[in-house]
């Protein structure tokens, strides 16, 4: 499998999970809070850990779930 393939997975792997995170704080908007805490978790843990690209796209993830730019217009 190419780079460029690989990439391609990756951020459809990351846009399926951030859909499915999206629609659970929806449905149940106290789960919000403890998506959150995780993301963090997940975010030192990749720090400390020294893989800034992986802590990059996790903290992306945590602000998407909690940025009103990435909901969708009420109708």
């Amino acid at each position: 499998m190419s780079a460029a393939s690989l990439v391609q997975v990756k951020m459809g792997m990351e846009a399926l999970a951030l859909c499915v995170a999206g629609v659970l704080c929806e449905r149940d908007p106290s789960l919000l809070a403890a998506f959150r805490e995780r993301v963090e978790m997940l975010y030192q843990v990749l720090d400390d850990r020294g893989d800034r690209e992986a802590a990059a796209m996790v903290s992306a993830f945590g602000r998407a779930l909690i940025d009103p730019v990435f909901k969708p217009p009420l109708s």
